[in-house]
C-alpha cells in the first residue's frame, strides 16, 4: 500500500511542477521543461512500466563502425574511469547520437541493477523512449545533467542518479553522451566533475583523429597548456578556411558557437596569415611558438601539424586493422584489448619498441602484423623471427646473415639474414625470451647502433627497422634467474601490450560469432545461442588457437547449416578425435603432422594408442640423436619448444648417464631438471600418461 502511494505521489509531483505549482522539494527547470516534453511531445505516463528497446545487433555493430575512432577512444577514457571509481556501485556507458549505449562497463556489485534497469549494449536510452534520463536528457538539452531519482520521469527508474555529459565533433554537432549511473542516496557532483573532464578528454582525442587531413592548430596563452584538455584546437584547409574547433577554442577567441567560427578565413580569426602558419607546420620541433589573436591585445602559443601524409591511405588503415579487422584484433569491448588498440596507434609511428606479452595463441602475431600495417612503414617488409623455432645452433646465421664461405656448410651466395632483410620495414621477433643468451649482446648492439655486421663479415652495414617483440615469459622473473639481459630487456620495452587470455576478454561472446562467420565464409548460418553460451563457458588453455580449432571442427563435422550444442563435442577441447583413430606403426617414424597437430593442446586420455605411439617414436628419435633435442627438433622438423612440451607431456626421462652428452644447447640448471619446466625431466609418468 506505501508503495502504491509513492507511486502515486512521483504522478502528483509531476503534474504539479509542470504546471507552476508550488512542491514539497526543489525541482529545477531543466526537469519541469523535460517533463513537459515527456507528457506533451512523447505521451509517456510515468507510471507505466516499460523496458528499453534494444536494436538488432547489426544495427548495433553498424553503428559502432560509423563512431570511427570515437569508440576505441571512449573505451579508454571509460577504462580511466572504472578506476577512479573503484569500491562504488556503478554502471559507466557510452550512447551515440540516438540514446544508443554502445559501450557498457561496470562493478560487479552494480550488475544486478543494471540488468532491471536496461543497462546494456544495444539499449535505447533516449529521452522520446525513456523520458527524462541521464543519457537522454543529455543529448536532448546538449549540456551536462545530474538526474537525480525522482527526477527521473518514469517511476521505475527513481532509484537512479545518472550523471551525464555530451560530446561534440568539430562544427559543435552532438554525437554521443558519457554516463555513470549508480543508485546513490545523494546527488554526486564530484561524479559530474568526472564525467565532463572524461567527455571533453574523449571529444579533444576524436577531434585530432578526425582532423588528420587538415591543418590543426592547437593554441593556449599559456605554452605549458599547448597539448592539454584545456587547449584550443582549430582545424582549417590548404586555402585557410577554418572546418572546424573545439570548445575551448570558441571561449579564447570570443566566439559564440561553431556556425560563427566555421567558415571564416583564418587571418580573420587571428592576427597571423596562412603562409606563416604553413611554415609553422614544416618545423620539425613541437615547442609553441607565440602568435597573434585579433581579440585585444591577446597573444597566444601555438603549434601546427600539417595534415597526415596520404591521409586517405591513414585514415583506411587507422579504422580497418583497430576496428573493422579480423576477429583476433576486431573493435573489442574488452577494456584491456581497446587500450591496446588506441596505445598502438599512437606510438605505430614513432621509433618507440613494442613489447607484447601474453599467452600462447592470444594474437600477439597477428596483433603485430596489424600494427605494421597500420604504420607508415606499410609498403615495406614486415618479417618475422620465431626465437623459440630456430634450432640455436642456426639463429646467428638467420638473424644477422653470413658472407659466401663464412663457414663450412654455409650457402655459396651467402644470406642477407632477417634483420637485414627487414630494411625500411618491422622487424617481429616472436618468443623473445626463448633467444639464447650469447645472442642476445648482439641483438642489443644492432638496436643501438642500428647496423648489422653479417658473419664472416668486415663492414657493418647500417639498417633502418622499427622492432616489435613478443614472449609468454615472464622476462622480469628471466631477468632475475640471470637467463635474460637486463640492457636488452629495457630496449624493447619502450611500450609494453599485455594480450589478455580469452578467458579473461569481456568480448568473448562477440569473438566467437565473429570467428564462426569468418570460418563459416559464405555458408549461411543460423546459430543457435546455447552453443555460443557452452563455448563462452569454456576455460580455452589454447586461446584464439584453440577456439578456431573448434569451430572448424564444428563447421566441418555438421551436416546441417543449424549449429546446436548438439554440433560440439567435449573432447576436442583435450585435443581428442571423433573420428575413427588410426594407430601407426611403431616401427613408422612420427610424421611432421603428426607432432604439429596442434602442439598447445593436451593429448586426451582416450586417445592412448595414438599417444604411445608418439612417445615412442619420440624417445626412439631422442635415443638415436643421444639425447640431443636440438639435433631430435630438426630431424622431426618442429621447433626445440615443441619438443621440450612433448618430452614433458609424456614423461620422457634422460638417465643420469645421458645428462652430459645430451643437448648442448641447453643450460645446465635445465639439463638438471630446474630450469623451465621445474622437475618434469626427473619424474616419470609412464608410457602414454599426459603430464599436463
Amino acid at each position: 500500500m506505501q508503495a502504491r502511494r509513492d507511486v502515486q505521489g512521483h504522478a502528483r509531483l509531476i503534474e504539479s511542477a509542470i504546471h507552476g505549482h508550488a512542491v514539497d522539494r526543489e525541482i529545477g527547470q531543466e526537469v519541469r521543461h523535460s517533463w513537459s516534453r515527456c507528457i506533451g511531445s512523447y505521451a509517456l505516463d510515468p507510471l507505466q512500466s516499460k523496458k528499453p528497446i534494444i536494436v538488432e545487433r547489426g544495427d548495433l555493430q553498424a553503428r559502432r563502425e560509423r563512431s570511427g575512432a570515437l569508440l576505441p577512444i571512449a573505451r579508454v577514457e571509460m577504462l580511466g574511469l572504472s578506476r577512479q571509481m573503484q569500491h562504488s556501485q556503478y554502471g559507466i556507458m557510452l550512447t551515440d547520437r540516438d540514446g544508443v549505449i554502445l559501450c557498457y562497463t561496470g562493478d560487479p556489485g552494480f550488475s544486478d541493477i543494471a540488468r532491471r534497469s536496461g543497462f546494456r549494449e544495444g539499449a535505447i536510452w533516449s529521452e522520446r523512449e525513456l523520458g527524462t534520463n541521464g543519457m537522454g536528457t543529455c543529448l536532448q538539452m546538449q549540456r551536462s545533467v545530474i538526474i537525480h531519482r525522482s527526477e527521473h520521469f518514469l517511476v521505475q527508474n527513481t532509484g537512479l542518479t545518472c550523471t551525464a555529459a555530451p560530446i561534440f565533433d568539430m562544427q559543435g554537432n552532438v554525437i554521443a553522451a558519457l554516463d555513470i549511473s549508480g543508485s546513490s542516496n545523494e546527488p554526486q557532483m564530484h561524479t559530474l566533475a568526472l564525467v565532463e573532464i572524461a567527455a571533453l578528454n574523449i571529444e579533444n582525442r576524436t577531434l585530432l583523429e578526425a582532423a588528420r587531413a587538415n591543418y590543426i592548430l592547437r593554441f593556449h596563452p599559456f605554452p605549458e597548456f599547448v597539448s592539454t584538455p584545456g587547449e584550443g584546437v582549430l582545424v582549417f584547409d590548404d586555402t585557410g578556411i577554418v572546418v572546424g574547433a573545439n570548445r575551448a577554442s570558441l571561449e579564447l577567441l570570443g566566439y559564440r558557437d561553431h556556425k560563427s567560427l566555421c567558415g571564416e578565413h583564418i587571418d580573420v580569426v587571428l592576427d597571423t596569415t596562412l603562409a606563416q602558419l604553413i611554415t609553422l607546420s614544416m618545423r620539425p620541433s613541437l615547442r609553441p611558438e607565440p602568435i597573434a589573436a585579433h581579440l585585444g591585445h591577446l597573444r597566444l602559443f601555438a603549434v601546427v601539424q600539417a595534415p597526415a601524409p596520404d591521409t586517405q591511405s591513414s585514415t583506411r588503415l587507422a579504422v580497418t586493422p583497430f576496428m573493422l579487422g579480423t576477429p583476433e584484433v576486431m573493435d573489442s569491448r574488452d577494456p584491456t584489448m581497446a587500450a591496446n588498440y588506441h596505445i598502438a596507434r599512437r606510438v605505430m609511428n614513432r621509433d618507440i619498441s613494442i613489447l607484447l606479452l601474453g599467452e600462447t595463441g592470444t594474437g600477439k602475431g597477428h596483433f603485430a602484423k596489424e600494427i605494421h600495417k597500420a604504420s607508415a612503414r606499410a609498403d615495406q617488409p614486415l618479417v618475422s623471427v620465431n626465437c623459440a623455432a630456430i634450432p640455436e645452433q642456426l639463429i646467428e646465421s638467420e638473424l644477422f646473415g653470413y658472407k659466401p664461405g663464412a663457414f663450412t656448410g654455409a650457402a655459396r651466395q651467402g644470406n642477407i639474414g632477417r634483420i637485414l632483410q627487414a630494411n625500411g620495414g618491422t622487424l617481429f621477433l616472436d618468443e623473445i625470451g626463448d633467444m639464447p643468451l650469447s645472442l642476445q649482446a648482439r641483438v642489443l648492439t644492432v638496436l643501438e647502433d642500428r647496423e648489422v655486421m653479417p658473419l664472416g663479415g668486415t663492414k657493418p652495414v647500417p639498417v633502418d627497422i622499427r622492432i616489435i617483440s613478443a614472449t609468454h615469459c615472464d622476462l622480469v622473473e628471466m631477468i632475475a634467474r640471470g637467463q635474460f639481459r637486463d640492457d636488452l630487456y629495457y630496449r624493447l620495452n619502450g611500450i609494453t601490450l599485455t594480450m589478455p587470455a580469452l578467458r579473461q576478454r569481456q568480448d568473448l561472446r562477440d569473438m566467437v560469432h565473429q570467428l564462426i562467420r569468418s570460418e563459416a565464409g559464405d555458408r549461411p548460418l543460423r546459430i543457435d545461442e546455447a552453443l555460443i553460451d557452452r563455448l563462452v563457458r569454456c576455460p580455452w588453455p589454447g586461446n584464439v588457437r584453440q577456439l578456431r580449432n573448434v569451430l572448424r571442427n564444428i563447421l566441418a563435422l555438421s551436416e546441417n547449416d543449424q549449429l546446436t550444442p548438439d554440433d560440439f563435442d567435449e573432447r576436442w577441447l583435450h585435443g581428442g578425435l571423433v573420428a575413427p583413430r588410426i594407430t601407426p606403426s611403431p616401427t613408422q617414424p612420427l610424421t611432421q603432422a603428426a607432432v604439429n597437430a596442434d602442439a598447445d593442446f593436451v593429448i586426451s586420455e582416450n586417445d592412448d594408442a595414438l599417444g604411445d605411439a608418439e612417445r615412442e617414436a619420440l624417445q626412439r628419435t631422442l635415443e638415436s640423436c643421444h639425447w640431443n633435442v636440438s639435433e631430435a627438433a630438426i630431424k622431426l622438423h618442429v621447433s626445440r619448444k615443441t619438443m621440450y612440451r612433448k618430452m614433458h607431456r609424456h614423461g620422457l626421462v634422460r638417465q643420469a648417464s645421458d645428462v652430459r652428452r645430451g643437448d648442448p644447447g641447453l643450460p645446465d640448471h635445465e639439463a638438471a631438471g630446474s630450469g623451465r619446466y621445474g622437475d618434469a625431466f626427473l619424474i616419470s609418468a609412464g608410457p602414454g600418461h599426459t603430464t599436463s
